[in-house]
């Protein structure tokens, strides 16, 4: 009788594994595919990108050809912006001083006004 328990649960654990092994393969099964699609969609993603890039770029160099066998010169880029001009300050009667024309003092000094330096961080003294 004895034997009979055995060899059932031995059964049993046997059908057990088995139906796990079977579901576990399908899994796996499933995940691969998942992966495949993915990676078939981002390399279908990226190849149409690729196209389009190519096909601006192609548009572009077709309308510069274009351009230039016509005669017509593409516009001048505009200059970047200069310094812009400090109004006179009515304080001073219209006249305006820089910092490294005050005599003898420091240029660091001078351009922040308050005798700061890197080392302190930047608190006042």
């Amino acid at each position: 009788m004895a034997n009979d328990y055995i060899l059932s649960s031995v059964t049993d654990v046997q059908q057990l594994l088995k139906g796990n092994a079977d579901s576990q393969s399908v899994a796996m099964l499933n995940n691969v595919m998942a992966e495949t699609i993915g990676m078939a969609m981002h390399n279908a993603v990226t190849a149409q990108h690729n196209a389009q890039m190519l096909n601006s770029a192609t548009t572009t160099s077709t309308c510069a050809r274009i351009l230039s066998v016509m005669g017509a010169k593409p516009p001048a880029p505009t200059p970047p912006p200069g310094p812009t001009p400090v109004a006179p300050s009515p304080a001073t009667g219209g006249t305006t001083t820089s910092a490294s024309s005050t005599t003898g003092a420091d240029p660091a000094t001078a351009a922040t006004g308050s005798g700061t330096s890197a080392a302190n961080n930047g608190t006042s003294n």
